[in-house]
């Protein structure tokens, strides 16, 4: 369910271009009546038809440290540049020396290899994290949907379960138990 809502989001500029082209023939008055429900699904969805993604860090040579290697990947992962921030990630991991922070840089990494649609990888980070912070409820929920893009749900359930027994009170990770165990 989440990809299918992500996949949406990701190619709505296309389904503007298409239904655009579509009604080109049923004259100005269509137009302006798809003009206007496009616009209000863009605001709704808090999307612009015609917005690129904002751009990376440029590149600025080697970071000077694990921080300043994750501060750059943040920002390539929020603009969807899922591939670069992999590998500041990579080069964060690299660099640190604290366990609190290294659990930290294989979760950031975890999710740019999930937006990748790389499941194995973001499982084997997530892996990580659970092992060098067994009690850190975001681990098991990185491992947790990176086992729901596997489709492998009775392990995504136990994952999920985990990590709400860590945090009992974390909403996104209630959900997403929820979620799976739809799918069983």
């Amino acid at each position: 369910r989440r990809l299918v809502k992500k996949s949406f989001f990701v190619s709505f500029p296309l389904i503007i271009m298409a239904t655009k082209t579509a009604f080109d023939d049923l004259g100005p008055e269509a137009n302006k009546t798809i003009d206007e429900f496009m616009e209000s699904a863009a605001h709704n969805f808090n999307l612009s038809p015609t917005a690129t993604p904002p751009k990376a860090p440029a590149d600025m040579g080697p970071p000077k440290d694990a921080h300043e290697a994750k501060e750059r990947g943040n920002a390539c992962y929020k603009a969807r540049q899922y591939a670069e921030a992999v590998g500041y990630y990579e080069q964060a991991i690299n660099l640190c020396q604290d366990n609190e922070q290294l659990k930290i840089y294989y979760s950031n990494r975890s999710a740019a290899y999930f937006g990748l649609k790389m499941f194995n990888e973001s499982r084997t980070d997530a892996i990580k994290c659970t092992e060098l912070d067994p009690a850190w409820a975001k681990g098991w929920y990185r491992k947790g949907l990176a086992e729901e893009g596997l489709e492998k749900y009775h392990d995504a359930e136990e994952s999920f379960r985990i990590g709400v027994d860590c945090a009992p009170r974390d909403e996104a990770l209630q959900r997403a138990l929820q979620e799976v165990k739809l799918m069983l």
